[in-house]
């Protein structure tokens, strides 16, 4: 049982523990992939070919003051970063040449501005000899046809600019839209997801306007994406109720929570916890706060009125700012409205997004909306928690689609829902996902949603549902107005409990973690509960990392346990090895160490927009094991490392566990996340491991005469590299690495024994300083 006398461990890098990275792959290596002889002439003939085809079409393509832009497609096997550095600087001839983006899996957006540079281009792909591995990789190269959606005429109209990737040229491009949109009469609007983020906004277009908008210099055009109604999911449901609230104590510290809602309606359950805070866009008369209001009490009084305990504090204080007017908004307007609520009260840390927009994420591009999200956030050094959407579909007895617009953005927390009880049919069952909650994976297949919470029950009412009226909402109590209490589900009501917890989490730990550190904790707490168990795939689509713990019990851990924390940043070039890990000795058993073992991997990565499933441009490489002995390095290593590890054994590669010991510990189940080694370019990486599980072919690596070690080395994408180099910046990747070792006997001195491994080996540490005046509602 969790105890407040064992704390998280914070403990720092050592000078010895920083390296370099001597660089990168070897990218002359033969690959299977690889064209000859004739295969390869013809594949050379093919592509110059297709060029020849671009330079007669050259003057009639023409833009002024704009470069020409290709498509280049390529092999899926020749998509790991080591082949693309290969591939793109064939496409670099001088100045204003080269990739400027990336569009679905397999394709470079490429500029190029002169027939000259396009027939220095040929030159290359005729060179068999010098670049046969460029030309095996490389199928076709086009001019770049914008991906243009049919036009709803119920929406507006979106058209996204390219980006040259130059300011100058960026400009050039807007004024060209611009300019040809007001010659053909079209009424336009240049609005801003953010500053980077430019896009036209069209009430109405035709099928010839359809036409014209391809030949502009714009990345895609599609119906512009809009709110959704916040309270229409499924009807209202009077209930009885006796009023059971938390009263607001004036003397008490309680969690703050930034309300991205509706606004919320100031009566006797909200008054004193609420506050309108600055920025709000709209008056009170354009607002219906039914849904925030909902909101603000489930964050304040939810426990109490229905007799749960989904949060540490009881109460809740919120900051309200209402982004959402009662008439519709689109996404370029709602995303301005966040960003100048977090921009205007900058002392709230946690903010809730409990609003979706209307239609599914595309797996191959990240939304505009999500991107301004993670824009937001890293500019503000905030958390946002964005529900993952809610989807009908259950009603004609199908599984609930892809996650909404929005939820697939990076920085946020993203929050699915949980079933919290089992309908009589088995319809809905305890701990389950939700029906009605929409699921992952996010582009570039990213983990999303990240957590789940409960969010609601819906009930069958007999064995064979099939409209709404089969169904009845079990849920929470709340109330949209202060008088009529209700009961509603759907992720909207499952994110603020995530928030909240969030929120708590800085509470307790006096805001000295960064909100990287908090949201890190609690997808490190996460746990699945469901029986029997989905598989490995259909919990993180569905549930993320899972239910995240309490505040109290993520914080607070047990004499036969320890969690640690590393807060830190991997710079280019360099690479963090803990060579003496400290991993308690005292789980040394019959010769070898034994534990049950959770690593949790958050970290900030570079993010650039307009580069498809490429948005996420950093990744940080974790090892976590054992090794033999340390040895001197070989003298051309010796420059970047004197020392190295001998005997090295990587205990998060999912190989060296046994299925079958597996199968054999289902009391493991609830924590087990996955043991999955790689996720290359997943800002949030999770293993979770008993070292009994490990095949006994790999047993020696644990006997008790061998040394555990951590390794942390940062990656960056070729376009990354470019885009600092060009703007003199360093890259850099932050992030927070959590460490829970755990004695699944329950007999082991765990944290006393980590703190002594932790001064024995002259690691700075210390316990987080929690505080004790606030009243935990579930501790006993």
């Amino acid at each position: 049982m969790a105890h407040s006398e064992f704390p998280i461990i914070n403990f720092a890098a050592r000078s010895q523990d920083n390296g370099k990275t001597p660089g990168g792959g070897d990218d002359k290596k033969k690959v299977k992939w690889l064209l000859e002889k004739t295969a390869l002439q013809e594949r050379s003939e093919h592509l110059v070919s297709e060029l020849k085809k671009l330079e007669a079409k050259w003057d009639n393509t023409k833009i002024d003051g704009l470069p020409h832009v290709l498509k280049v497609d390529f092999i899926e096997n020749a998509l790991a970063n080591t082949h693309q550095r290969g591939i793109a600087p064939m496409f670099i001839v001088g100045d204003n040449t080269g990739q400027i983006g990336f569009i679905g899996q397999t394709s470079l957006i490429i500029k190029i501005d002169s027939q000259e540079k396009l027939k220095t281009i040929q030159e290359n792909l005729a060179d068999t000899k010098k670049n046969a591995k460029q030309i095996s990789a490389l199928t076709a190269i086009n001019f770049f046809d914008p991906d243009v959606k049919p036009a709803n005429e119920e929406l507006s109209y979106k058209l996204r600019p390219l980006n040259f990737g130059d300011k100058t040229l960026n400009e050039r491009a807007v004024q060209v839209i611009k300019d040809a949109l007001t010659s053909k009469n079209i009424e336009h609007e240049l609005v801003y997801y953010s500053k980077e983020l430019p896009a036209f906004k069209l009430n109405m277009v035709t099928t010839d306007s359809l036409k014209f908008v391809r030949t502009l210099p714009i990345r895609s055009a599609e119906p512009m994406e809009e709110v959704s109604d916040p309270f229409r999911l499924l009807n209202d449901l009077n209930i009885n109720y006796d009023e059971k609230l938390v009263h607001y104590d004036v003397s008490a510290n309680y969690p703050v929570v930034g309300l991205l809602d509706t606004g919320v309606n100031i009566n006797s359950l909200t008054q004193q916890w609420v506050t309108r805070g600055k920025g709000c866009q709209y008056s009170n008369n354009q607002l219906n706060t039914a849904h925030g209001t909902y909101i603000a009490t489930l964050l304040i009084h939810g426990d109490s009125l229905s007799d749960t305990n989904d949060s540490s504090v009881k109460g809740c204080k919120i900051v309200d700012v209402p982004v959402i007017p009662e008439s519709s908004i689109d996404g370029a307007v709602l995303a301005n409205n966040i960003r100048i609520a977090v921009e205007s009260n900058p002392k709230v840390r946690v903010w809730n997004l409990s609003v979706s927009l209307k239609g599914e994420v595309n797996p191959d591009e990240f939304s505009d909306f999500a991107i301004a999200l993670d824009d937001i956030q890293e500019k503000n050094n905030i958390i946002i928690c964005k529900s993952a959407g809610n989807d009908q579909k259950f009603y004609q007895k199908s599984e609930a689609g892809s996650l909404s617009i929005g939820a697939e953005s990076i920085r946020s927390i993203t929050v699915g829902s949980l079933n919290r009880n089992s309908d009589p049919f088995n319809y809905s069952k305890a701990n389950f996902p939700a029906p009605y909650s929409r699921k992952g994976p996010a582009p570039a297949t990213l983990v999303k949603p990240d957590l789940t919470h409960f969010g609601g029950d819906l009930f069958a009412l007999n064995s064979a549902p099939s409209s709404k009226n089969d169904f009845q909402e079990v849920s929470d109590t709340a109330t949209p107005d202060g008088f009529e209490y209700i009961h509603k589900v759907g992720t909207s009501f499952s994110t603020p409990k995530v928030a909240k917890n969030l929120a708590e989490l800085d509470l307790l730990t006096k805001h000295k973690y960064l909100p990287r550190t908090i949201k890190a904790l609690a997808v490190h707490s996460g746990k699945y509960y469901e029986t029997p168990a989905l598989s490995a795939k259909q919990r993180l689509d569905t549930m993320g990392y899972g239910k995240p713990d309490n505040a109290a019990e993520t914080i607070f851990g047990s004499l036969y346990s320890s969690t640690m924390v590393l807060e830190g940043a991997i710079k280019k070039g360099t690479r963090l090895d803990i060579m003496e890990f400290p991993y308690p000795d005292v789980l040394i058993r019959d010769g070898h160490f034994t534990g049950k073992v959770k690593v949790t991997l958050l970290y900030d990565p570079v993010l650039m927009a307009n580069q498809g499933t490429e948005y996420c441009q950093s990744n940080l490489d974790i090892k976590f094991g054992t090794y033999d002995k340390k040895m001197n390095a070989t003298d051309y290593m010796r420059q970047f490392n004197p020392i190295k590890r001998d005997g090295s054994f990587n205990t998060l590669l999912q190989s060296h566990f046994g299925k079958n010991k597996i199968k054999k510990n289902p009391d493991y189940a609830t924590e087990r996340t996955l043991i999955n080694y790689g996720q290359k370019y997943h800002p949030v990486k999770k293993y979770v491991f008993d070292l009994s599980e490990l095949r006994d072919s790999y047993l020696d690596s644990l006997k008790a005469d061998h040394h555990w070690f951590l390794f942390l080395e940062g990656h960056y994408r070729l376009f990354a590299e470019k885009d600092a180099l060009q703007k003199q910046e360093n890259l850099n990747t932050p992030f927070t690495l959590i460490v829970t070792i755990d004695d699944p006997e329950q007999q082991a001195h765990v944290y006393t024994s980590t703190i002594q491994a932790l001064d024995a080996n002259n690691f700075s540490h210390n316990s987080i300083k929690i505080d004790n005046s606030i009243y935990l509602s579930n501790q006993g």
